[in-house]
């Protein structure tokens, strides 16, 4: 592993200097800056987290949390994130939680925050861990109001859709989910099935496993519920990457979208702009989320005995072909 002080020796300058130039000083003349950091990259000097954190208490890295690397949503969320925190010089490591235990996540890199995204259950763990200390970010749909939070209120977006898809007629609308009514966070399906007991109607679940093909698994399950149980009017999908695999399911079984079947999903990915008939979904407000998640770690950092930071956001509901009752039908 190369050192600061080898790439001292090999300029023939001061282990000071090459210090303050690598950890970007604004007194270090221009030209012996862009020396050391060209010899740095030539040598491939990597910085050294831990003794940075024991140096100054700060390490240049953030963590994000994500329940899972499947979805599609949480892929855009770490893109979004990266880019925010690269652009204020820090390096953001991803780390896929699951049901690991907040010592587990930590124990290998130190960093000064986290970001968790729809991790309520890990938050929690980490609050009762020894690594309390370091600042959490709570964000989503599923999120900890122990921390920093930025909610995603799903539950609101999830009343515009059922709006929607009842005032366009459709009665029977099956909920394509993996929540049970046991899930901790089983929001939008307990709004789901309020929506259609108010307006007289009986609620349906289409329930799936969670699945690293959750695409194929879904193609393939919706054509057995459909040929045992017969199609139903609309489907409204827990996540878009779930409507991407029903939809290809119901063109495989001979039905139209949405002619014969409505479809809407959630998150909002691109994908959705791109099929045969544009898919109606939830857009989640990805970009707004983390700017404002970023500021509020910064907050914390700066000012540790800062008042809880709280904000909620909301989906926007854009309406495409998928979900609109053809005047035929």
């Amino acid at each position: 592993m190369v050192t600061q002080e080898q790439i001292a020796k090999k300029l023939g300058t001061s282990r000071q200097l090459v210090s303050f130039a690598l950890s970007g000083y604004p007194n270090v003349a221009e030209a012996s800056r862009e020396r050391i950091l060209a010899a740095a990259r030539k040598m491939g000097y990597r910085p050294n987290p831990h003794a940075r954190a024991l140096k100054n208490g700060r390490t240049g890295i953030v963590a994000l949390w994500v329940p899972d690397q499947i979805s599609s949503h949480y892929s855009h969320v770490a893109r979004e994130m990266s880019r925010m925190v690269k652009a204020a010089s820090h390096e953001l490591i991803v780390s896929e939680v699951g049901t690991a235990e907040a010592e587990q996540v930590l124990s290998h890199v130190p960093v000064d925050g986290i970001f968790a995204v729809d991790a309520a259950e890990q938050v929690e763990a980490h609050l009762k861990s020894a690594m309390t200390a370091v600042p959490v970010i709570s964000i989503g749909a599923e999120f900890c109001d122990k921390t920093d939070f930025v909610r995603v209120d799903l539950g609101a977006g999830t009343k515009e859709m059922m709006k929607h898809l009842i005032g366009c007629g459709y009665q029977r609308i099956v909920h394509a989910t993996f929540m049970h009514q046991t899930h901790p966070y089983a929001g939008r399906r307990t709004v789901y099935a309020d929506a259609m007991r108010k307006a007289g109607l009986e609620p349906e679940f289409f329930i799936y496993p969670l699945s690293e093909q959750q695409r194929g698994i879904v193609r393939k399950e919706i054509k057995d519920y459909i040929r045992r149980a017969g199609k139903p009017d609309a489907i409204f999908c827990h996540s878009d990457d779930v409507a991407m695999g029903i939809y290809r399911g119901l063109c495989e079984l001979g039905l139209r979208v949405p002619d014969d079947v409505a479809l809407a999903g959630c998150d909002g990915i691109q994908d959705t702009e791109y099929l045969e008939r544009p898919l109606t979904t939830m857009v989640q407000p990805v970009t707004e989320m983390c700017g404002q998640a970023w500021k509020f770690l910064e907050n914390r950092l700066k000012r540790p005995e800062t008042k809880p930071q709280r904000a909620t956001l909301k989906p926007v509901l854009t309406i495409r072909e998928s979900s609109c009752r053809p005047e035929a039908k």
